[in-house]
């Protein structure tokens, strides 16, 4: 399915829309499962998630991923 606004480039993950039929509701459902956040909200604050985050998608992560970013959260 295309969701125009999708940035995950996880074209890998079953759960990115590319992958199937149902937008963005597998991928939500399982970021709310696991505590997690999206991959499209960390890049809508900022495209240059830190590698040494990659792997940390937690809520925490994301709320120092905003602070890290003041200007690009601002912009929206």
């Amino acid at each position: 399915m295309d969701v125009p606004f999708c940035t995950c480039d996880d074209l890998t993950c079953p759960y990115n829309p590319v992958n199937h039929d149902r937008g963005c509701v597998p991928c939500i459902a399982k970021n709310l499962r696991e505590h997690e956040i999206p991959t499209c909200l960390f890049n809508a604050v900022s495209p240059d998630k830190l590698p040494e985050d990659a792997d940390d998608w937690s809520w925490g992560s994301f709320a120092r991923h905003v602070q890290a970013h003041p200007r690009a959260s601002a912009r929206s």
